[in-house]
């Protein structure tokens, strides 16, 4: 049953023309009657017309348009008695049109009763002798099939109406719910995405409230995180899946409709007074991370196919909009801890004495990082255990390990038997685990222990313990972390082994060849009797800066600068002394990694810039675009093309120095050319040993130790290139060295022994 539409209402008073036309064309029985009758239908119309406006309603209540189909009814028999004759078929059409009307407000039923009315109508006139001068039989015959077809085109016209208006209502609820998805795309905010979608879903659905449960991972239960008109909920309340909605849809993974009790797992929301709740998942990765459910008080209400697709969309959508969060948000946390990761890796490589080394590394697991605990275990080729030599807790108590490990005894043991990572998230039932009881005070839920190793060399174990399960992202970073730790632990101890060469220089010296002496006596006296003043020289002329002796004067002051300045370069000699030591006894390592030529090209060029603007010299860079990266040692190739760059404007007093870059084959070849001094052809193999210069550099003219070729030699042949020059006295010199191309290899998959 449906009421009166608003379109209706404008249609009766347009109605109001066909007495007043009929009165042209056929004789009236009473003109005063008729014109009475049509005031009388402008009467109850008006009447109808203010309350409708009055409730502002589009449609009239029920008993209202039952009441105007009756005065309809009345009023048309009123006209057929002032107008109908025998010969005369048009009153029957009066009845025809109140019959389409109420085939539009009743469906069937009103045309029945419309034509039944009709015919009752008929033989009261005829019994009653009111002067209608046709049969019952003829009634019939002309009423009947008129109101029929009349029936019939209302009953179609109104089902394609009914069909149209469906479509309309769905392609509006489509535009509203792509609306609503576009919404969703780049929203960020997930309080206000879950908000977004449940209105959506109620405008579409037109349901009386609604609410998203979502999966807590870390505590492991749904909880409310949005509601709308469900007073009785509170955000943030656990949900239980038990037999409420939330719970049917995690079983079924599929859409649910419920309409009996318990229709929520929340006890509150049952005594509500809903009729019918609908729920679907919301799937990420396959696992059902949260629930959307829709309820109605409507107990008639059910969804169609359509409508529950639509809630499936939303859901899906959601899952989509959800996933684009959480990938953010492990972009932005993994983005932040590789920033803690390199200021961890800065620290460490800003501290060479091993001790406080190793202080750093565990200070920064646990202050940077975040970690509960961490252990820096060494070990010692004496007795071959290992030795705990730091560690850092933000636990109440400290875990409780001895100093001393044997190999291949408990976690850390087995870490350094095996050499791979053992990482469980289930320290509880890890059978190598020795720490559980402490684990289980503190809230330990995650162990990992990583080896420390440089080439085949194992140097000892990282081991962590965190409060939360460790993913593969953070295994990753930990696995960068040892990597870096290892090879700073190995650096601490070439520093320590290069301070004790320096110091026994004397006694080494007297045991090398005669070709080498003059080379011994320099390293020894350069490195141990001038690096011990050098630095009480720099140490005094700092604390003279900074005022510690008095405010100096502004000349006090230059004569100190230059004592500074030239302390550094003295120490920058003893460095190049260490390099070449270090070189030569074969202690030093390479740690490739991938290196961006062009920005390691264009550092260097930047470094040196300076010194050829001094000069007033043109300095240039050619990077050809296929150069790309190279699998090398970024250091210590930046110190060989600052070397050659450094020699290239030592030597050069006017023209230019170039800079060139290209691949040939499966090499990459840097070239530095300058116009400049020249090398004479006997000296282009000689100016790349240890302390030798060519001929400008023994008349004295430009000053040097004759180490920067020599050591640039060194550490290309160590990435498996060569060197060489090809000069013309007068006119320039070109430096060139190759650096052979390697693949970087895969990213190492970690396994983890349980």
């Amino acid at each position: 049953m449906t009421a009166l539409d608003r379109q209706f209402v404008r249609l009766r008073f347009g109605a109001l023309a066909i007495p007043f036309g009929l009165l042209f064309w056929l004789n009236s029985a009473s003109v005063p009657v008729t014109i009475l009758l049509a005031g009388l239908l402008a009467a109850y119309n008006g009447v109808a017309t203010l309350t409708i406006q009055k409730k502002s309603v589009p449609r009239f209540t029920r008993p209202m348009a039952v009441l105007l189909l009756v005065l309809d009814h009345l009023v048309v028999s009123g006209w057929i008695l002032l107008f109908a004759t025998p010969s005369s078929s048009l009153p029957y059409l009066l009845y025809a049109l109140v019959a389409a009307e109420a085939v539009f407000r009743f469906d069937l039923w009103g045309g029945i009763g419309t034509s039944l009315f009709f015919t009752v109508g008929i033989i009261l006139f005829q019994t009653s002798d009111l002067g209608l001068a046709i049969s019952v039989r003829d009634s019939i015959l002309r009423a009947i099939p008129t109101v029929a077809v009349i029936t019939g085109l209302g009953a179609a016209v109104r089902a394609m109406n009914t069909e149209i208006r469906g479509t309309r209502r769905r392609l509006d609820q489509t535009e509203q719910l792509r609306n609503v998805l576009g919404e969703l795309v780049g929203q960020l905010d997930v309080s206000r995405m879950l908000y977004t979608v449940i209105r959506c879903g109620l405008e579409i659905l037109q349901m009386d409230s609604g609410a998203i449960v979502l999966l807590d991972e870390d505590r492991g239960v749904f909880t409310l995180r949005a509601a709308v008109h469900l007073p009785e909920a509170i955000e943030g309340t656990a949900i239980s899946a038990g037999d409420g909605i939330v719970g049917r849809v995690v079983r079924e993974r599929g859409f649910v409709t419920l309409g009996e009790l318990p229709l929520f797992d929340l006890p509150a929301l049952n005594n509500a007074g809903y009729s019918w709740v609908f729920g679907t998942p919301v799937l990420l990765e396959g696992k059902v991370s949260g629930v959307l459910h829709l309820q109605t008080r409507e107990t008639e209400r059910r969804l169609t196919r359509w409508e529950e697709e639509a809630l499936e969309v939303l859901a899906q959508q959601l899952a989509v909009a959800l996933r684009n969060v959480r990938l953010f948000e492990e972009t932005e946390k993994r983005a932040r801890r590789l920033e803690l990761l390199n200021r961890s890796i800065d620290q460490m490589n800003q501290k060479l004495f091993e001790p406080e080394l190793l202080d750093i590394m565990a200070t920064a697991l646990t202050g940077n990082l975040g970690f509960a605990a961490a252990q820096i275990w060494l070990l010692e080729q004496s007795d071959g255990a290992l030795w705990r030599r730091a560690g850092h807790h933000t636990t109440r108590n400290a875990p409780p390990v001895p100093g001393r490990v044997e190999r291949g005894m408990g976690e850390i043991g087995q870490v350094a038997e095996l050499r791979v990572p053992i990482v469980t998230n289930d320290p509880a039932n890890h059978r190598q685990l020795s720490l559980n009881p402490w684990m289980s005070e503190e809230g330990i839920h995650a162990f990992a222990g990583f080896p420390m190793v440089i080439g085949e060399q194992l140097l000892g174990v990282l081991a962590i313990y965190h409060r939360r399960p460790l993913d593969r992202n953070t295994i990753e970073l930990l696995t960068l972390f040892a990597q870096h730790a290892a090879t700073a632990i190995q650096e601490a101890h070439l520093f320590h082994l290069a301070t004790e060469q320096t110091a026994r220089l004397g006694a080494v010296n007297a045991e090398l060849e005669r070709a080498n002496q003059h080379k011994a006596e320099f390293l020894a006296n350069m490195s141990h009797e001038l690096r011990t003043p050098l630095n009480s020289i720099l140490g005094f002329s700092q604390l003279l800066l900074e005022g510690d002796g008095g405010i100096l004067t502004r000349d006090q002051r230059q004569d100190v600068d230059i004592i500074a300045q030239n302390g550094q370069h003295l120490l920058v000699l003893i460095n190049d002394l260490l390099d070449i030591s270090k070189l030569e006894a074969g202690k030093a390592q390479l740690h490739r990694g991938e290196v961006e030529v062009e920005s390691l090209i264009s550092e260097c060029v930047e470094s040196v810039s300076s010194l050829a603007k001094n000069k007033k010299l043109e300095l240039t860079v050619t990077v050809s675009a296929e150069v790309g990266r190279v699998f090398a040692d970024g250091p210590k190739l930046k110190q060989v093309l600052l070397n050659l760059l450094g020699n290239a404007i030592k030597f050069t007093e006017t023209g230019s120095v170039r800079v060139t870059a290209e691949r040939q084959g499966a090499e990459l070849l840097i070239s530095v050319r300058d116009t400049g001094i020249g090398v004479p052809l006997d000296d282009a193999e000689r100016i790349f040993e240890s302390f030798q210069q060519g001929q400008s550099g023994i008349s004295g003219k430009y000053q040097g130790t004759g180490l920067g070729l020599a050591i640039s030699r060194r550490l290309v042949e160590m990435h498996g290139g060569r060197i060489w020059v090809k000069s013309t006295p007068g006119q320039g010199s070109t430096f060139t060295f190759t650096i052979p191309q390697r693949a970087v290899p895969e990213v190492i998959d970690l396994t983890t022994a349980a």
